[in-house]
């Protein structure tokens, strides 16, 4: 278990989880920032996600995001598609329920995944890629110290349209020099 100021990540449970999910991802607001159409993952395939996710392999790590004033599960978030040569992995977020997005819920989970990505796993760099027009989330990555590195033109197909999509990254030597740091 991991704790910043306002959030705390702690390893998924699929049992407790699952109705979070479940309704996060029937939420257009959570599947659009996603690049997915909502309902397209069943019940059981959401749990069966989870059970994979709880017991964590070499390529993918998976937390969910509780909120520290009340201890209420907000999100999920994960480092995952772990390159151990180069000592890269990606990492994935969503804040599920809409009265913590905007906030800083976001961007204090996203700072603690860096710190545990650095300090934990021994990453070299931290990668993610995410809808060009999310601008709350690109806002909460650059807080964090991410970086943009480049665009990918019509990268996703949502509501009858292509989006871009952004790469955006931070490095260790610019997390140690304070840039993605905890507050």
């Amino acid at each position: 278990m991991y704790t910043g100021r306002l959030v705390r990540l702690r390893r998924v449970d699929p049992v407790r989880d699952l109705e979070d999910r479940y309704r996060w991802m029937n939420d257009p607001a959570v599947t659009d920032t996603l690049g997915m159409r909502p309902g397209r993952l069943s019940r059981e395939e959401i749990r069966q996600y989870l059970e994979l996710s709880a017991s964590s392999t070499q390529s993918h790590v998976e937390w969910a995001i509780e909120a520290l004033e009340n201890g209420k599960h907000i999100g999920g978030c994960t480092l995952r598609n772990f390159n151990h040569v180069a000592r890269s992995a990606e990492l994935a977020i969503l804040i599920g329920e809409g009265e913590y997005r905007g906030k800083g819920y976001g961007t204090d989970a996203v700072r603690l995944l860096v710190q545990v990505g650095f300090e934990q796993f021994n990453l070299n760099r931290i990668w993610l890629i995410v809808n060009a027009e999310n601008a709350a989330g690109i806002r909460a990555y650059e807080k964090a110290g991410f970086v943009r590195e480049g665009l990918l033109r019509s990268y996703g197909y949502i509501n009858g349209r292509y989006y871009d999509a952004l790469i955006m990254a931070i490095l260790r030597d610019e997390y140690r020099a304070g840039k993605g740091r905890c507050a």
